[in-house]
């Protein structure tokens, strides 16, 4: 069954600034409970730090990022499995993430096998 990736995307320019404990705490629960709805197609989810990436350039240079000049930045990813693409995105309804942002929903080619 194909695989794909859901890249939770935020929009940085949202005004978070008014939410409060109790705000963070209701959104976390909607997370878990849309997790544990995503049970049976859920392979992986991974949240990521909020302190800076790094980009490497094709050359080796390592440089900071993601730029600031960026509207929406990569807050955390999904692995799930489904039927189709369509199905995919029938399973992303609902989601707490488009309180903020939006959700990037990507097929996962299967991994390219090698021997040893």
């Amino acid at each position: 069954m194909p695989k794909y990736m859901l890249i939770l995307r935020s929009d940085v320019t949202a005004d978070y600034s008014q939410l409060t404990p109790e705000d963070f705490a209701q959104i976390l629960a909607e997370h878990q409970a849309w997790g544990e709805r995503m049970r049976d197609h859920l392979d992986s989810s991974h949240q990521l730090t909020d302190q800076d990436g790094k980009v490497i350039t094709p050359t080796g240079d390592v440089k900071d990022g993601p730029y600031v000049e960026s509207k929406e930045v990569v807050g955390g990813v999904y692995v799930l499995t489904a039927d189709s693409y369509e199905h995919a995105v029938q399973l992303c309804q609902g989601h707490p993430s488009f309180r903020f942002g939006n959700l990037e929903v990507r097929e996962v080619l299967n991994p390219v096998q090698t021997t040893t």
